[in-house]
C-alpha cells in the first residue's frame, strides 16, 4: 500500500506520516529544499524504510507524476497560513492545489482517495452560538480562508473524475505545535492573557485524533465526495482552555486582559515593519479580526455518523500529554 503526501514534515502532516507508516503504508512524502526533517528522522533510518522523501513543489509537474503514479491514497497538507497578500495565499492554496489535482489524474489510474485538508476558516465562524455543520454556506473572513476556500472549490470540480474528500479542522493542538504552544509559554511564564471576551467559544482537536480523522474518512467509501469537521466532540471558552493548561503546567498565572484595541494598533505597526524588513507579521489586521470572532464552532457529528470518527482526546487529557511532550523535549521548563 502506498500513500503520497504534501506537508508532510509539518506539525499536522508529520503526525499523518506516522500513522500511515503504523498502519503499513510506504509513504512518499513531498518535501521542500529547506524543509526541517526533525519531525520525520525516526522514521528514516535504514531498519524502517517505509518513507521517501522527495524533494520538489506543487508546480513542479514531473516529479510529481513520477511520485504519485502508483498510489493509492494522495493526501494534500501543503499549504500557506502566513503570506504577505492574497495573490500569494491563492498561488500556493488555491492554485497549488490544482496542480497536484491535475498531475493525480495524469500519472494515477489507482487512486482511491484523493484528500484535501481545508480548514474551519474556509467556512468562516459561526453567527451564533450553534455549530456550524459541512452544509452551511462559506462565509471566510480572510485572505487565508478564501484562498482555503478556493482549494476546496477546485477539488470539486474535479469531482466527476478525482475520489477527493475534504477535511476541514477547526484549532489544532498536540505534540509539535508551535501556534497554540506561545499560550502554553505565557501561562508557563505566570500571566494569562485574555483576549476580549473571555467567554469566546471556539472548537479544538488534537492532531493525534485529527489524523485518525483524515485515515478513516481516506479509506470509507461513505466519505467519497464528502467534507467533514473533525473536533473533540466539544465546545472551549479560552478561560476553560487557559486554566486547564494552567492546572497541567501546575501555575497559577495572574490574567491579563488584553482589549482588542490594543491588537489592532500592534498589528499596524507590526505590518509596517514587516514591510521594512519583508517578512510576513505573525499578527495583522487580518488576524486580529479572526481572533475577535465570538464563536469559531463547528459540528462534527457528520464525521462520526459516517466514518465512524471518535475522537480519543478530551482537552482533560490532550492538554497534560501536550505540556508533558513539551517538557520533554525542553519546550517549557
Amino acid at each position: 500500500m502506498k500513500a503520497f503526501v504534501t506537508g508532510g514534515t509539518g506539525f499536522i502532516g508529520s503526525h499523518l506520516v506516522e500513522l500511515l507508516v503504523g498502519q503499513g503504508y510506504q509513504v512518499t512524502a513531498l518535501i521542500r529544499e529547506t524543509s526541517n526533517l526533525r519531525w520525520l528522522n525516526h522514521l528514516l533510518t535504514p531498519k524502517s524504510p517505509r518513507v521517501q522523501l522527495v524533494t520538489g513543489n506543487l508546480q513542479d509537474s514531473s516529479t510529481l507524476v513520477e511520485h504519485i503514479r502508483d498510489a493509492e491514497l494522495v493526501f494534500h497538507l501543503a499549504g500557506l497560513t502566513k503570506a504577505p497578500d492574497a495573490a500569494t495565499y491563492d498561488r500556493v492554496n488555491a492554485q497549488g492545489t490544482k496542480s497536484l489535482i491535475e498531475a493525480c489524474l495524469n500519472a494515477n489510474c489507482r487512486l482511491t482517495r484523493f484528500v484535501y485538508c481545508s480548514s474551519l476558516a474556509a467556512s468562516g465562524p459561526s453567527p451564533d452560538s450553534t455549530p456550524i455543520a459541512e452544509d452551511v454556506s462559506p462565509q471566510p473572513l480572510t485572505d487565508y480562508g478564501r484562498s482555503k476556500l478556493k482549494g476546496e472549490q477546485i477539488t470539486r470540480e474535479y469531482a466527476d473524475c478525482l475520489p477527493m474528500t475534504i477535511i476541514r479542522p477547526p484549532a489544532v493542538y498536540g505534540p509539535r505545535d508551535t501556534d497554540i504552544f506561545l499560550y502554553f509559554q505565557f501561562i508557563n511564564k505566570g500571566l494569562m492573557p485574555i483576549l476580549g471576551d473571555e467567554n469566546r467559544l471556539l472548537s479544538l482537536v488534537h492532531a493525534k485524533d485529527l489524523v485518525q480523522g483524515i485515515y478513516a474518512a481516506a479509506v470509507s467509501d461513505r466519505a467519497l465526495g464528502q467534507a467533514y469537521f473533525l473536533t473533540d466532540g466539544k465546545l472551549h471558552s479560552w478561560e476553560e482552555i487557559a486554566s486547564t493548561i494552567a492546572g497541567a503546567l501546575e501555575k497559577r498565572p495572574l490574567k491579563l486582559k488584553v482589549p482588542f484595541f490594543v491588537l489592532d494598533i500592534i498589528s499596524i505597526f507590526a505590518e509596517a515593519a514587516a514591510k521594512m524588513t519583508r517578512q510576513t507579521p505573525t499578527l495583522n489586521r487580518q488576524k486580529v479580526q479572526d481572533l475577535k470572532q465570538t464563536f469559531w464552532i463547528c459540528d462534527s457529528t457528520k464525521a462520526e455518523e459516517q466514518i465512524g470518527y471518535r475522537p480519543a482526546y478530551p482537552l482533560e487529557k490532550g492538554i497534560p500529554e501536550t505540556v508533558a511532550w513539551y517538557r520533554e523535549h525542553g519546550w517549557l521548563k
